[in-house]
């Protein structure tokens, strides 16, 4: 292997750390999983192992796609991968997969993919269709989420006939389905994919990856990319890696960087089921970003019972030297008191700090800063730069992933609201918990320095409680 100096050189403030160059300069011939907690540094390694395979000087330089989930954190990714280097793109998966099926002919111009806006009403309308032929049942009574959350795990998975459906353990999925009631949702999908097809719409968000897979199985023109780099990586479906792995040219790699503590998009699913050639997993437990004082409310979160069995790809959290500010959790009087509070100290902090106001939902997000002027909105189309000078940025906790603040506010965590109504309705009580309460851990381990949680009412029982872990504290 040849290296050419250090790729970091020119990437001003980021520079490995500890064990991080094990990552970003492990064999460049080799597919290559890291695994950290929050804190770690996934991100920078991911961005430091682009810009060494993108090199001219490895030995197995080339072409590198950096991809990950959402537009927020590709804004930051970009930032973190300053001028324009013609060898790095940096994309959401599914703008990857978008252009791809344009550029063989599988994408229309306009309507190709069926809106998420749009999906639940689609899928409503097959449950509705389908209980047309049972008799009475609670089981059509589920939640229209719990039948798109199935729909859209049966496509992260790339199942398309019945008998694997019927015959395959439905990992990370607490609601369990005997074979009559797989049998109704198969018809769901047949019927959420028929009234899809009548209106001229060949994909969904979630079913992409498989046209994409298909489409590079017959796909003779050479490949565009040595190496892809996936940041976040849990958050991404079998199915998409699997896509991701076909795109790459012969010799070349996938890396994967993710953490499954803050797996919050798809449930249980490992990169062990994507057809990565690993022989070595490299792991990672020191924490960079948190204080101790907020790494200690982190790691008591990831012991928290809620937040499921450990499986063999969870690395357990490792508590940082660097201390700090103890967290303050803020008894409000009410939810219009919880947002006076959070804009004070916004205020206060954001002239000399960046700051993350961070919600479970949009709705929340947009009072809490109601009547603030100059505010970063998350979500966006991830065009937009990223702005790393002091400020303040809100969003849910979903936007905020991969991201990091310097001083984190997170109002409305009581237990009215987390976990979220609509998700126990969907899930259950156990699984709603289960995907709140790693929401709730992305959020708190997205503090640098400072970290205040606020609530009215009672407090939510996936925070933990434990002697020490907070200040106490009511607005004056």
């Amino acid at each position: 292997m040849v290296v050419a100096g250090n790729p970091a050189r020119g990437l001003g403030v980021i520079e490995p750390r500890g064990r991080q160059s094990d990552a970003i300069y492990f064999s460049p011939d080799r597919d290559m999983v890291a695994l950290g907690t929050a804190g770690t540094g996934k991100t920078t390694m991911a961005v430091l192992r682009a810009r060494f395979l993108a090199d001219t000087g490895c030995s197995n330089h080339g072409p590198v796609l950096l991809v990950t989930y959402n537009n927020a954190l590709v804004r930051y990714l970009r930032h973190l991968v300053p001028g324009a280097n013609k060898n790095i793109r940096v994309e959401t998966y599914g703008k990857f997969a978008r252009g791809y099926l344009n550029s063989i002919g599988e994408m229309p111009v306009w309507n190709g993919i069926l809106q998420t806006s749009h999906l639940r009403r689609k899928v409503a309308d097959a449950v509705s269709k389908v209980r047309a032929t049972y008799k009475p049942s609670p089981f059509f009574d589920f939640d229209t989420r719990f039948f798109v959350d199935e729909l859209a795990w049966i496509a992260d998975m790339g199942i398309t006939d019945l008998h694997r459906y019927l015959n395959i353990e439905r990992i990370g999925r607490k609601r369990g389905l005997n074979e009559s009631r797989r049998m109704a949702v198969w018809k769901v999908r047949t019927a959420y994919l028929e009234a899809r097809k009548a209106n001229g719409i060949p994909y969904d968000w979630n079913d992409i990856a498989t046209a994409v897979l298909n489409g590079l199985k017959n796909d003779t023109r050479p490949r565009k990319y040595r190496h892809v780099i996936i940041d976040e990586g849990q958050d991404l479906s079998p199915e998409a890696i699997r896509s991701l792995k076909a795109a790459v040219q012969p010799g070349g790699t996938v890396n994967f960087f993710g953490d499954y503590h803050q797996q919050i998009y798809g449930q249980g699913l490992s990169f062990r089921s994507c057809g990565l050639e690993i022989t070595a997993v490299e792991t990672f437990q020191d924490n960079y970003r948190n204080t101790a004082q907020i790494a200690r409310v982190a790691i008591a979160m990831s012991d928290m019972p809620h937040m499921g069995a450990v499986p063999e790809d969870l690395v357990e959290p490792k508590e940082p030297s660097a201390g700090g500010t103890m967290p303050a959790l803020v008894r409000c009087k009410d939810y219009g008191a919880e947002i006076a509070e959070i804009q004070r100290i916004a205020l206060d902090q954001g002239a000399a700090s960046v700051v993350g106001i961070l919600t479970r939902t949009w709705p929340d997000a947009e009072a809490a800063v109601q009547g603030m002027r100059k505010v970063r909105k998350l979500r966006d189309d991830g065009n937009t730069p990223w702005d790393p000078t002091p400020g303040i940025y809100y969003g849910t906790y979903h936007s905020a992933k991969g991201l990091e603040f310097d001083v984190v506010l997170m109002p409305f965590c009581t237990e009215d609201d987390m976990p979220n109504k609509q998700v126990v309705d969907a899930y259950g009580k156990d699984d709603a918990a289960n995907r709140d309460g790693k929401l709730l851990y992305v959020a708190v381990t997205r503090a640098k320095s400072e970290l205040t949680v606020t609530y009215s009412g009672t407090i939510t029982p996936l925070l933990p409680m434990d002697v020490g872990l907070w200040q106490l504290e009511e607005p004056s």
